[in-house]
């Protein structure tokens, strides 16, 4: 996994799966942006852009343990 970003305008659903993977993995490109041009999806869910792939999800602890299980599953 090479960077994950997340969009400033969605910061109100995305900031504790941000604050959390951001502290477990510091030496990750763990980044907000400005906007991802990924609109519809930022009014609908929370969401991610991981390597050019949305992982969106229902709430922040769902996108953070799917997040999470990504990031392990890639550094096995």
């Amino acid at each position: 996994m090479d960077k994950v970003y997340f969009c400033k305008e969605n910061e109100f659903k995305t900031k504790k799966a941000y604050k959390t993977l951001k502290s477990s993995y510091p030496d990750l490109r763990i980044k907000r942006k400005g906007c991802l041009g990924k609109c519809k999806t930022c009014k609908e869910c929370p969401f991610s852009l991981v390597d050019g792939k949305v992982i969106k999800s229902d709430t922040s602890e769902e996108l953070y343990y799917k997040l999470n299980k990504r990031i392990l599953k890639q550094s096995v």
